[in-house]
């Protein structure tokens, strides 16, 4: 929940900072992201990396601790699940429920409201499913150097 709450925040400071993620439609009615959104960017992109850091250090010692020595298969899943289960809050939640189904003010960008895009659930949906496909990435990488880690010591 706190990378969904890190989410939130940003966009209610500033829901440009977020302009990529937005669907193709609204990018192109809004024009280019301003100098500072690109700046107000970059400390919710080091908050946001240093928890899902500390996540995966909080859940390997979990992991290590609660079976001393789990294999490559056990941490793939581990971290799989876990997320993929931050993936899934998103689309759910934040994209479909707040995003699509609310829209708040403060997630509609200026000279964007009404826009087909901000009712397009498949557009969301492509984006969990690219999600899905980094998350089997992270989890391998995540896996394999915890069992790399474990050779070492």
């Amino acid at each position: 929940m706190g990378l969904s709450a890190i989410v939130v925040a940003s966009l209610r400071l500033n829901a440009e900072t977020w302009l990529d993620d937005y669907p193709p439609d609204i990018r192109e009615a809004f024009g280019a992201m301003s100098e500072k959104a690109r700046r107000q960017r970059i400390p919710f992109a080091i908050l946001f990396g240093s928890l899902l850091l500390a996540a995966v250090a909080f859940g390997l010692g979990w992991l290590f601790s609660a079976d001393g020595a789990p294999g490559s298969g056990h941490v793939f899943v581990y971290f799989f699940v876990v997320f993929t289960t931050f993936n899934l809050i998103d689309l759910i939640l934040l994209d479909w429920l707040w995003f699509v189904r609310f829209q708040p003010d403060f997630v509609v960008l200026p000279g964007t409201r009404g826009l087909a895009g901000y009712a397009d659930y498949s557009f969301h949906f492509r984006a969990f499913l690219k999600g899905v496909a980094g998350t089997i990435v992270v989890a391998l990488l995540v896996a394999g150097g915890a069992v790399g880690l474990r050779l070492l010591a």
